[in-house]
C-alpha cells in the first residue's frame, strides 16, 4: 500500500474513517494514520468533525458512522 493507493481509495469513496481504510488495505490503523497525515500536510485531505451522525441515527447506541477523512485534492 502506498500514498497513491490511499489517494485512489479516498477519491473513489469520497470519505472514510481510519478503520475503513485500514480494513480495506489489511493494514495497521497507526500506519494509515501516518500516511493520511501526509496527505493532510499536503492539503489534499481534510479531517471532518469526529462526532458526526447520519440523518437516521440518534447516536445513543454508539454505532454511528464516523467518516472524518475526505479527499479534497485534485
Amino acid at each position: 500500500m502506498t500514498l497513491s493507493d490511499i489517494r485512489t481509495f479516498l477519491r473513489e469513496r469520497g470519505h472514510a474513517s481510519i478503520g475503513e481504510i485500514a480494513r480495506h488495505f489489511g493494514s495497521d490503523q497507526a500506519m494509515i494514520e501516518v500516511m493520511i497525515d501526509e496527505w493532510i500536510r499536503k492539503g489534499k485531505v481534510e479531517k471532518k468533525a469526529q462526532d458526526s451522525f447520519s440523518h437516521a441515527c440518534c447516536g445513543k447506541c454508539g454505532t454511528y458512522r464516523s467518516n472524518p477523512y475526505r479527499w479534497i485534492g485534485g
